[in-house]
């Protein structure tokens, strides 16, 4: 995707993110629907956004308002993705951008390629990801600079709109929402995002019903999926010691979800539930969909065939309509 370098984000003109990013690839899956035991399947594939994943949705919205609050700089944490795509969307509208990446976690080469060519600034810290969260809002703070971390107010705000229009393109492609939808969930925004965009849908007569919301995760640690599992309606944070990270998990981990209870409340208003997929049924359907499909997702986001595949004999009701969301595209 390409931009006018005279254009209106150069210009300082108003960014209307959705004319740039959105409406990508949802199709259904018939070869793989009956590999996962549903009638129908759909997926909805944010690779084709710019960066390769859903964050570009976010991360342009995020650096508006930057630029309307005349923010000098922008600062985010990540893990890789959000790192890339924050880079990519600050370089456009010509704000300089602070990338804070945990020590030790497995960024892809790619990631890092991306968020060095955009000209964003690395700053490398020891700890896990919350750690670099928590240093980089406090960096922000004294520097005077927007603090685009997930958590943060406002930010978290334009975070669950820019995803809730995921929502309105499935409703837009199928004239109708799916019976269920399953999402891979690590903070739960982009989850919470969605729900928040069907319910919306609900609210003004344009569906009948809301889909039930799947959350699918890591066995390696995440507290959405746990608290679920607990029976509890709070969002309990786990223990530092009880996450690890992979190279094929790391999208999904952590202990703390700074979105986790917007993403937990999601579960139960929609009647939804939450699962664990194991490393080896991502990686299984991550090659599944490359064959059946041609899509080339991470592993992670794969997490959504693995539960489904595991839970259509005894959980899920096998007719109807499912949607996963593909939220990451595999670059190697």
């Amino acid at each position: 995707m390409t931009f006018d370098n005279g254009g209106p984000l150069k210009r300082g003109g108003k960014i209307n993110w959705r004319e740039f990013l959105g409406s990508t690839t949802f199709i259904e899956a018939k070869n793989l629907a009956p590999l996962v035991g549903c009638e129908r399947l759909f997926l909805k594939f944010e690779g084709g956004n710019p960066t390769g994943t859903q964050k570009d949705r976010i991360s342009l919205a995020i650096v508006d308002a930057a630029r309307t609050q005349g923010a000098k700089a922008v600062v985010a944490a990540s893990c890789g993705n959000f790192g890339a795509s924050l880079a990519w969307a600050a370089r456009l509208v010509e704000i300089p951008a602070h990338i804070f990446i945990p020590e030790g976690y497995h960024v892809p080469k790619d990631r890092m390629k991306r968020i060095r060519e955009a000209g964003a600034e690395l700053h490398y810290h020891q700890g896990q990801y919350e750690d670099a969260v928590e240093y980089s809002s406090e960096f922000a703070e004294e520097q005077g600079w927007f603090d685009a971390n997930p958590g943060t107010p406002g930010v978290k705000e334009i975070s669950l709109d820019a995803y809730g229009e995921i929502a309105n393109e499935i409703y837009r492609d199928i004239r109708r929402a799916p019976n269920y939808v399953f999402c891979p969930v690590g903070n739960g925004t982009t989850f919470a995002g969605i729900y928040l965009g069907f319910k919306k849908l609900l609210i003004t007569g344009k569906i009948p019903t809301m889909p039930r919301m799947v959350a699918t995760s890591t066995r390696r640690g995440n507290p959405i999926v746990k608290s679920f599992k607990m029976n509890s309606r709070i969002i309990k944070d786990l223990g530092r010691g009880e996450i690890k990270e992979t190279k094929f998990n790391e999208p999904l981990t952590n202990w703390h979800a700074y979105d986790g209870q917007e993403a937990l409340d999601a579960i139960y208003e929609s009647k939804g539930f939450a699962e664990y997929a194991s490393e080896a049924k991502m990686w299984e359907f991550a090659k599944r969909l490359r064959q059946e499909e041609g899509l080339y997702v991470l592993p992670a986001s794969a997490s959504t065939l693995a539960v489904m595949s595991d839970l259509a004999d005894n959980k899920v009701t096998v007719k109807g309509s499912f949607a996963a969301i593909l939220t990451g595209r595999d670059f190697e």
